[in-house]
């Protein structure tokens, strides 16, 4: 680590020595979220603490750092007489990558352990294939009798099958835990015993539904070209998680084999996670021999999977344009309203006739629609309709407001005098979008309209007008959301600190400091979430501890303590 980098951090490694509990686990916590592997050292010393909140955290902090020197030290908390300090340490043990640290994990791993402390172990090595780790399972196959260590040692050569380990796995086929012999059959499988695999495949069709997921889960770590009748009956199994599971076996069928199968599932297919999964396998397949399933999950209520649809038609291509256009006219509304942003980014000349059409239609979402299908295909003559709406006497207010943005997107300067136009109509979205569009097409006068817009009666408006202004390089307008921040209204100031959250800029901080004060949620709520966008590493500590204070649900600050942390790294 450089000096300048060391210097940035100094205080929360200062903070480790602090007197002051609180400070102390907040100064861990941040350290934790920086993830900076030098700093491991530091904490690695806190572990001694006879506080068990302070080597709690301090553990959780290695985990999220992720240095392999650390590995040794939590390793010597899994069996601790505190479960919750040994279920951290476990979970810290998760994150890391053992590739230089699994002599430790396999001697963490004696026999000396209890079971369940072994297995849990010995199921974060599964995924390492290694002669050492197989050395450690091989040697778990012969030399005990508890059924749970059995079977993670075998589901380790279900992963990595292992030809020396037949004579192993034959003899544990015919134990009489059933789960042992199940897992021993699937591993046979894997070396292309005939036996176990006929055994395999007779329960597949078992009437335990436990049965049947252990088989899935087994066979998508290993899957082989023979397993596609295996799954093909796991395609159709009752439980929706087995089907779940499955739906990793596509990959072994060939492209027309695929296409067959998801036609037929997505027809009969009722959970809806599971859809939204087959949907964006066929958004991969490109394949217009799945429209038609496509097509009718545009009229689904649910709208992941309408967004899921619209992307798999899309990535059709110019191959389903045709078909979309013969029966656009005949479709029912709610799939128009679809269907045109699906024309919209495929694009083409052929759409072009189309989209045109919905721009001058009557029912609202599809005008809509088509002007954000023609934003996207960035069509002159369509850009031209998007003008026209401009000049004319234009009723729908979310149309008119939705073409501005359409055109600010275009970033072509000869629209900046109709978008200049509607900075003083009567609706604040359009005042609000036409700031936002002239921003982007870097209109020359709009610092001098955004100072006055700063005092609109509208807060987007004015939140809109403070962001164009630090945009065009007037750091003044930190002087004005200062101002907003103390207003009277809590509109004015939840809209002043938004503002500053999408500025970004780090001269803002002290001002959103002062807000996580404020008594209004929606004010607070936005202080937290702008700081969270900012990463400015000062405020780090103060959103630590808003978080322990929990004036919120905890997932609101674990999203915006996400969200800091990717800022600080990007």
């Amino acid at each position: 680590m450089t000096e300048s980098g060391k210097s940035r951090f100094q205080n929360f490694i200062d903070g480790l020595k602090s007197t002051n509990r609180e400070e102390k686990l907040l100064s861990i916590a941040a350290l934790g979220i920086l993830r900076v592997r030098q700093h491991a050292d530091a904490l690695v010393d806190l572990l001694s603490s006879p506080d068990r909140e302070v080597v709690e955290q301090v553990v959780k902090a290695l985990g999220h750092i992720g240095n392999p020197g650390s590995v040794k030290h939590i390793v010597e908390f899994i069996a601790n007489d505190d479960g919750k300090l040994a279920d951290t340490a476990m979970l810290a043990l998760r994150s890391f990558n053992f590739q230089t640290s699994l002599d430790v994990v396999i001697r963490a791993c004696s026999s000396d352990k209890p079971p369940v402390v072994r297995k849990k172990l010995l199921e974060l090595l599964t995924g390492y294939d290694d002669v050492r780790v197989a050395s450690l399972m091989n040697e778990i196959l012969g030399q005990t009798r508890d059924a749970d260590l059995l079977i993670t040692a075998i589901n380790y050569f279900i992963r990595h099958p292992s030809a020396e380990r037949h004579t192993s796995l034959k003899m544990l086929s015919g134990n009489s835990n059933w789960g042992v012999s199940l897992a021993a059959n699937i591993a046979l499988s894997r070396l292309k015993d005939e036996g176990a695999y006929a055994h395999v495949r007779r329960l597949v069709k078992s009437s335990n539904a436990e049965v049947r997921q252990i088989i899935a889960e087994a066979l998508v770590n290993r899957p082989l070209i023979e397993d596609r009748n295996i799954f093909s009956a796991l395609f159709e199994d009752s439980r929706h998680r087995i089907r779940e599971i499955a739906v990793e076996g596509l990959a072994l069928f060939g492209a027309d084999e695929r296409i067959t199968i998801l036609r037929h599932w997505l027809g009969t297919e009722t959970d809806a996670q599971i859809r939204l999964l087959l949907v964006k396998k066929a958004e991969s397949e490109k394949s217009a021999l799945l429209y038609d399933e496509l097509y009718k999950m545009l009229q689904s209520a649910d709208e992941a999977l309408q967004t899921a649809s619209i992307e798999a038609i899309a990535a059709m291509g110019e191959k389903i344009v045709d078909r979309i256009l013969i029966d656009f006219d005949r479709m029912p509304l709610v799939v128009k309203e679809q269907m045109i942003l699906v024309l919209g980014q495929i694009g083409g000349d052929k759409v072009t006739r189309t989209v045109r059409e919905s721009l001058a239609a009557k029912e609202r979402w599809l005008r809509i629609n088509a002007v954000e299908a023609a934003a996207r295909m960035a069509d002159p003559e369509l850009n031209e309709e998007l003008v026209r709406i401009l000049r004319a006497k234009e009723t729908d207010i979310w149309v008119r407001a939705t073409a501005v943005t359409a055109l600010g997107r275009t970033f072509n300067t000869d629209y900046s005098e109709v978008i200049a136009s509607q900075l003083n109509h009567e609706d604040a979205r359009v005042r609000a979008n036409s700031i936002e569009a002239l921003s982007e097409l870097k209109w020359p006068e709009l610092p001098e309209a955004c100072t006055r817009l700063l005092h609109d009666r509208n807060d987007r408006v004015r939140v809109n007008a403070a962001i164009a202004l630090w945009r065009s390089g007037h750091e003044e307008v930190f002087a004005e959301l200062e101002t907003m921040a103390r207003d009277k209204s809590r509109w004015v100031r939840a809209s002043a600190v938004f503002a500053l959250g999408r500025i970004k800029d780090h001269e803002g901080t002290p001002i959103l400091l002062k807000m996580l004060a404020d008594s209004e949620d929606m004010v607070y709520r936005n202080a937290v979430e702008a700081l969270s966008e900012q990463g400015d590493l000062r405020a780090m500590l103060p959103l630590l501890k808003e978080a322990r204070g929990g004036r919120l649900p905890i997932e609101f600050y674990e999203k915006a303590l996400t969200r800091f942390t990717e800022t600080i790294r990007s």
